[in-house]
Parts: structure tokens; C-alpha cells; sequence
């Protein structure tokens, strides 16, 4: 019975990592999806093929325009840019 028991939760276990694996975010995705939608449609941004210098001047334009980036985001949404011309 303990054996049963113990197998059982283990596989619920598995089970709940595997799903949140697949439901998990690179970490700038949100935070672009959230920003960038405010003004105009994502998939433009997950259509550009764009070097790391051209984002981060795509970003510090979208800033000064209004873009409500928080200074400890930047980074996050400049490595996560970057993983979409790959």
C-alpha cells in the first residue's frame, strides 16, 4: 500500500513539473507582451530580425516614447530580444 501510495505521488509530482515546463516563459516574454502591447501588436516585435545593438536602440527609442520599461528590466527584455533572431 505504501508502495502504491508513494508511486502515485510521484507521478502526480512529474506530472505537475512537466506541465509547468511546458506552460513556463522565458523570462522578458511577459514583460514584452505586457509593454509593447499597449501600443501596438507583438507580432511585429517576434518578427523583426534585429542585431542586439539595433533592439537596444529600438528599446531606449520606445522608452523615451512612453513605454513604461523599468530600469531593472531592461536587461531582461534586451537578453530575452535577443533569443528571437536565433
Amino acid at each position: 500500500m505504501k508502495k502504491a501510495l508513494a508511486v502515485l505521488v510521484s507521478g502526480i509530482f512529474v506530472s505537475v513539473l512537466f506541465v509547468g515546463a511546458a506552460f513556463a516563459q522565458p523570462a522578458g516574454k511577459a514583460i514584452v507582451d505586457n509593454v509593447c502591447s499597449k501600443c501596438h501588436n507583438t507580432e511585429r516585435i517576434y518578427k523583426a530580425n534585429k542585431k542586439p545593438a539595433e533592439w537596444e536602440a529600438t528599446v531606449e527609442k520606445m522608452t523615451k516614447k512612453g513605454a513604461k520599461v523599468k530600469p531593472e528590466e531592461k536587461d531582461t527584455i534586451l537578453k530575452y530580444l535577443n533569443t528571437l533572431n536565433k
